[in-house]
């Protein structure tokens, strides 16, 4: 009856599904592994070279960014007013507004402004001095004296203005007295009011001088000081020239200009030899000592 087996056939077929088993070869396992790592590896080193592209080029990395946060973190909890980093930031500061000067066979350090000139020892003869009133004095009373340094500004400062040169200077005498270093080789002409001032603790006394002469017109003030033999000379003043002789030409400040000078003299620290060494350049003798 083939209707009937038809039946039957398709009863079998609902009731008992034929099912299929899929054997893989083994030599393919290896070959199949290979491809799947390779696939994964590409995508990821895909994701990666975005993620580059993306981030600004020279940015910091992960790491310097936690460490730049972790140096803020720490910088917010280390007191700021430490008395060591006051220190180190008072010289930091010292260093880019000025210039120091020493001289170890004196003992005498200042400082003098940044973007001026610092001329250690005797001036050159082309040196502006004060003008027509010539070169920058020294006015000791006995010879002998050293100039040691001088301070001028730049030129070109003060354009416009009746300005010829200011100056900062400081010499010493070794061999000197008390007495002798209260002196000065200045005519009475040319003499002011006195000063006095303690400059480390050494008591400095002077005069304030003035000169005119040929359209040029000087005011300073100079200051001698005692100690362990030897005498230090402070000086400083201002040269001008021309004032009211050509149109629109200004009057410097001389007061303010003065007075940015005397400031130097707050730096200066002074430490008298206090062996018999005599200093090199100074022209005194060693003293002899005296014996029964």
């Amino acid at each position: 009856m083939p209707n009937a087996v038809v039946v039957t056939n398709a009863v079998a077929r609902n009731e008992a599904p034929v099912s299929r088993e899929v054997s893989l070869d083994p030599a393919l396992v290896p070959v199949i592994s290979a491809a799947l790592l390779y696939a994964l590896s590409w995508i990821l080193g895909c994701g990666s070279a975005a993620s580059s592209a993306q981030k600004p080029a020279g940015g910091p990395s992960a790491h310097q960014q936690v460490s730049a946060a972790s140096e803020n973190i720490v910088d917010k909890i280390v007191p700021t007013n430490s008395g060591r980093r006051l220190t180190i930031e008072k010289m930091a500061q010292r260093t880019l507004t000025s210039l120091q000067f020493s001289n170890e066979e004196y003992g005498i350090a200042f400082d003098a402004p940044k973007g001026y000139l610092l001329k250690e020892g005797e001036l050159p003869d082309m040196d502006r001095g004060l003008g027509y009133l010539g070169p920058v004095p020294m006015h000791f009373a006995e010879q002998g004296g050293v100039r040691l340094a001088t301070v001028e500004p730049p030129t070109g400062v003060h354009l416009g203005t009746n300005f010829v040169n200011e100056f900062f200077t400081i010499s010493a005498l070794y061999g000197s007295n008390a007495e002798s270093c209260g002196a000065f080789d200045i005519g009475p002409e040319f003499r002011g009011a006195n000063v006095t001032r303690t400059v480390d603790s050494i008591p400095f006394h002077g005069v304030e001088e003035s000169a005119a002469a040929s359209m040029h017109q000087y005011t300073g003030t100079y200051l001698h000081g005692y100690a362990e033999d030897s005498c230090y000379e402070i000086g400083y003043g201002i040269a001008t020239a021309g004032y009211g002789a050509m149109d629109g030409l200004k009057k410097v400040n001389n007061q303010a200009v003065l007075q940015k000078l005397e400031r130097i003299s707050d730096s200066l620290t002074i430490h008298p030899r206090q062996d018999e060494e005599v200093p090199a350049g100074s022209g005194a003798s060693p003293k002899s000592e005296s014996k029964d």
